[in-house]
């Protein structure tokens, strides 16, 4: 009888406490994505925050065609991130509740000075996601996040896609929360990020991703090319897929080459302190645009392509390498190679870690295979004969 009644205890215990800290969703703001800019004084954060009445009022299929936008932006200023996001309590009616954020955004003034405050404060974040993207922005972080994008309801969701459509470009950059905070507590690795950038080139300014940028420990230092950008990719396995546009290497007309896939393997040894890598590719590729007249189902014209966008991928890691050494901050993530290979060795190196990073010598190599050539023999005109 006594085990029956401890057992009734236990069940009811677990029913009470079962609810101890729910919260009213219509008592709670949803931060879609947070900028951060510096001020003379602190921080600046804005918060793009998810309007529940408007999506409600959206018609099924009618996109972004309505009169309000599905999100309100609201600013807040402090010594501290912390201090500035408790400051919007002043002007939202809702607790901000962070679970359903898309992306940081932090302005590129605030990431060249220190950035150690801001991770500091979202690693401790219990509700913070550390899935949530990582981006710095050369212009005002806030501003982005006010602009309403053609093809999508809100800023965060046009965001989130376009970094993650670095797998078509290759040109940019993409890192998580967790991936970056990783990074930067590596004391021989260089966190890299997204690069947002405002295009206007066009009659109406639009937000693209473009390159990426370097950080030295808890500040960015550097900002990498397209080109810069992509050579990482390919050295860190990380190229999905790409467009490189190639001269062809008989009358130097523009043919265009998508990569379809590619791995890449690093292997390293030491003579005596100066570390060798051989970083090595192996790239899958397809013509998907050709204006020369050449015939490549010669295969003696063919392989001459083939090591033109070979030399072509080489180019862009050797920029991206030298780029590394010239900072001496080791982006590319070589001494993880190193340290992986020869344990014992790099505990004697370490601690010159960037000095040696800067003296040692890579090679690199790239083999190119160019399928489906058959089917995309150049279209020549036809000679009518008079």
């Amino acid at each position: 009888m006594r085990k029956i009644a401890l057992g009734l205890i236990l069940i009811l215990s677990f029913l009470q406490t079962g609810c101890w800290d729910a919260r009213e969703i219509d008592e709670l703001a949803f931060v879609l994505s947070i900028g951060l800019d510096k001020t003379d004084y602190g921080f600046k954060v804005t918060a793009q925050i998810a309007s529940p009445e408007t999506y409600s009022k959206t018609p099924s299929g009618s996109g972004i065609a309505q009169k309000n936008k599905p999100f309100w932006i609201i600013t807040s200023t402090g010594k501290t991130i912390f201090e500035a996001i408790r400051n919007m309590a002043s002007i939202s009616s809702r607790r901000i509740f962070w679970s359903h954020i898309k992306i940081i955004v932090i302005s590129e003034q605030l990431a060249r000075s220190n950035t150690l405050e801001i991770f500091d404060f979202f690693t401790r974040n219990p509700e913070l996601r550390l899935r949530t993207l990582v981006a710095v922005t050369p212009g005002n972080a806030g501003k982005i996040l006010d602009i309403v994008p053609v093809t999508e309801k809100d800023p965060a969701v046009y965001l989130e896609k376009i970094i993650k459509n670095r797998n078509l470009t290759g040109k940019s950059y993409d890192i998580m929360l967790k991936d970056f905070i990783e990074d930067y507590l590596d004391p021989y690795v260089g966190p890299v990020t997204s690069r947002i950038i405002f295009d206007k080139s066009k009659s109406e300014p639009i937000i693209k991703t473009s390159g990426a940028y370097v950080f030295d420990h808890n500040k960015v230092s550097t900002v990498l090319s397209e080109e810069q950008t992509r050579g990482l990719l390919w050295i860190k396995n990380k190229m999905n897929s790409s467009i490189m546009v190639i001269n062809c290497p008989y009358d130097g007309i523009p043919i265009t080459l998508e990569i379809k896939k590619s791995k890449s393997s690093i292997k390293s040894y030491l003579d005596g302190e100066v570390p060798h890598f051989s970083i090595n590719l192996k790239v899958d590729a397809t013509i998907t645009e050709q204006s020369c007249l050449t015939n490549f189902n010669d295969m003696e014209k063919l392989s001459k392509l083939k090591n033109s966008l070979e030399k072509s991928i080489c180019k862009d890691i050797q920029s991206t390498i030298l780029t590394a050494k010239d900072i001496q901050i080791d982006f590319p993530g070589l001494s993880s190679t190193l340290h992986r290979q020869h344990k014992k060795e790099w505990n004697q190196i370490s601690p010159k870690w960037d000095q040696i990073f800067k003296d040692s010598k890579v090679n690199i190599a790239a083999k190119v295979t160019i399928h489906h050539v058959s089917l995309a023999k150049p279209l020549e005109p036809i000679k009518i004969q008079k």
